[in-house]
């Protein structure tokens, strides 16, 4: 019983001794960004359109969309958020016919920062999305109802708009966070 007791003694203590392999030493996740984007109100001054009763405006759907990518050589500055806003040309096919950053009191760049990267990131997706191009809908002159899209006869052209958006690159720590700029 001794010598049985022995050598479950040495079995345990020979498999504690085993050695293991050491844990595996992950590497540090590579720093993210985040974008998130907004609608916002067109600059002071833009033109406007305007309505009569017979007359109605549906906006365009944005159809597809690729979000902006953080500048990857960035990432590792760790920068304070930065907007960048574009105004974007809608033709009447839906497509972006132009692109341009905005640049106005409520869309002002960082003082000192070269904002250029986040610019080029946000013209080069804004660039490549479609839309179902905006309607302008006319009924008759004599239409009285609510909606002029409704009337028997109304005719629905498609029209060309300027939309205008904000895009918030971010990051803290090298995580994502996503915040929505602007007031709608």
């Amino acid at each position: 019983m001794i010598r049985e007791f022995a050598l479950f003694a040495a079995t345990v203590l020979l498999t504690a001794c085993a050695s293991s392999p050491p844990p595996a030493v992950l590497p540090s996740p590579a720093p993210q960004g985040a974008v998130g984007a907004s609608l916002i109100q067109p600059a002071s001054g833009s033109r406007r359109m305007d309505l009569a009763r017979n007359r109605r405006f549906i906006h365009p759907n944005l159809e597809t969309s690729t979000l902006p990518a953080y500048p990857a050589d960035l990432l590792a500055l760790r920068l304070a958020p930065v907007v960048v806003c574009v105004d974007a040309v809608i033709d009447v096919a839906g497509m972006v016919s132009a692109a341009k950053v905005r640049r106005d009191d409520d869309c002002a760049p960082p003082v000192g920062l070269d904002t250029a990267a986040f610019e080029a990131s946000a013209l080069q997706a804004v660039r490549s999305w479609s839309y179902a191009p905006a309607l302008l809908c006319e009924a008759p002159p004599d239409f009285d109802g609510d909606d002029a899209c409704q009337a028997d006869d109304a005719v629905e052209t498609p029209t060309a708009v300027r939309l205008s958006y904000a895009f918030r690159f971010s990051q803290q720590a090298g995580a994502p966070q996503v915040e929505r700029v602007g007031g709608r």
